[in-house]
């Protein structure tokens, strides 16, 4: 993988040029497959067309979390990193209509909490442009009941020979609280900050979402989700 592993050439850099993208992989001789993973790749029209047209062998590995906690978790990333101005999420997802409108090309990075989620759209596109049978879907809950399977799966529809892997050890990684501390520190530097708010943003994580309003989000992904569902012939019937 590269390094930093998500490179963001075909969202932001892809003005330097393939060559410059090309030269962020080291393969070795004995290496089959290299890639980078950045997610915003499959949200955007141009990036997909782009992905497509200037990585015409490549092949896509997709792992979708249900899409209301998905916007959720987004939302509470925004806010650590001191880019999300509205104080809760019911409010951004309220103000997002208004963001989408403003963007120049209607996906912006950050406030399209609750359309990124619609993988549907998204991953059809993609298999209009790659072919179905460039990309390969996961879903959080495989990744977390079973990833050995996931990998070998992974491994397996990439071309690299089968690891034997009969275990994976996965550590959750909950960088909220550091993120949100070191942007609140920056702030302080930058300006008069109450050191009280520094203070409180190194809690380990955010709270939970209202119960009420992740059951009227998921009640709108409702018929999206479905769709998705026969698309993968998945049960999404959890995320429903």
């Amino acid at each position: 993988m590269s390094d930093p592993k998500e490179l963001h050439f075909f969202d932001k850099y892809e003005r330097r040029g393939v060559e410059w993208y090309s030269a962020q992989f080291q393969p070795s001789v004995s290496d089959r497959a290299w890639g980078e993973s950045t997610p915003i790749y499959l949200y955007r029209d141009a990036t997909r067309r782009a992905l497509v047209e200037t990585l015409p062998g490549a092949k896509f590995v997709a792992i979708l979390r249900e899409p209301v906690a998905r916007a959720y978790s987004q939302y509470w990333f925004a806010r650590s990193k001191g880019v999300e101005s509205e104080g809760s999420f019911a409010a951004a997802v309220g103000a997002e209509a208004a963001r989408l409108a403003a963007h120049p090309q209607g996906q912006p990075a950050v406030g399209s909490y609750l359309d990124r989620g619609h993988y549907h759209r998204q991953l059809v596109d993609l298999a209009d442009r790659a072919g179905r049978d460039r990309i390969q879907v996961h879903l959080m809950e495989d990744l977390t009941e079973d990833p050995a399977g996931v990998l070998r799966r992974t491994c397996e529809f990439i071309g690299v020979p089968d690891p034997d892997i009969s275990r994976v050890d996965l550590r959750r990684m909950n960088t909220f609280g550091a993120r949100t501390l070191n942007t609140a520190r920056s702030r302080t530097r930058a300006a008069d900050v109450d050191l009280e708010d520094v203070a409180e943003a190194g809690r380990d994580t955010y709270p939970p979402i209202e119960p009420a309003l992740a059951s009227d989000l998921r009640a709108q992904f409702a018929s999206e989700n479905a769709a998705l569902a026969a698309w993968l012939g998945r049960d999404l019937s959890a995320w429903m």
